[in-house]
């Protein structure tokens, strides 16, 4: 009877210690997909600005300022749709976090 009581013990602490985890993780990874946004952000910026000054690598008749802004427009696209992902990362977090404490588990 007490080694049934210890395992059973053993396997709520296992599941408990695992929700804990969990958490940290989906907060770690909305941390990181917060970081890949900004960091993309500061690269649509960067394109935005060398198409404005002329500066970088230029190669004749492809990279002319409207291709060079077209690309750093996509870019800035790409960083808005990341800086939503990572947003609603966080809100997920969040929200799982404040299921827990209304269900009791923490």
């Amino acid at each position: 009877m007490k080694k049934v009581i210890m395992v059973a013990s053993v396997c709520a602490m296992l599941l408990i210690a695992q929700d804990g985890f969990s958490q940290a993780a989906q907060e770690t990874k909305a941390a990181k997909k917060e970081m890949k946004a900004e960091k993309k952000m500061a690269k649509a910026r960067e394109l935005n600005t060398n198409a404005a000054t002329g500066k970088g690598v230029e190669v004749a008749g492809v990279s002319d300022p409207n291709t060079r802004n077209a690309k750093a427009d996509r870019k800035m696209e790409k960083a808005q749709k990341k800086v939503i992902k990572a947003d609603a990362k966080e809100l997920k977090a969040a929200a799982k976090d404040k299921k827990k404490q209304a269900a009791g588990v923490n």
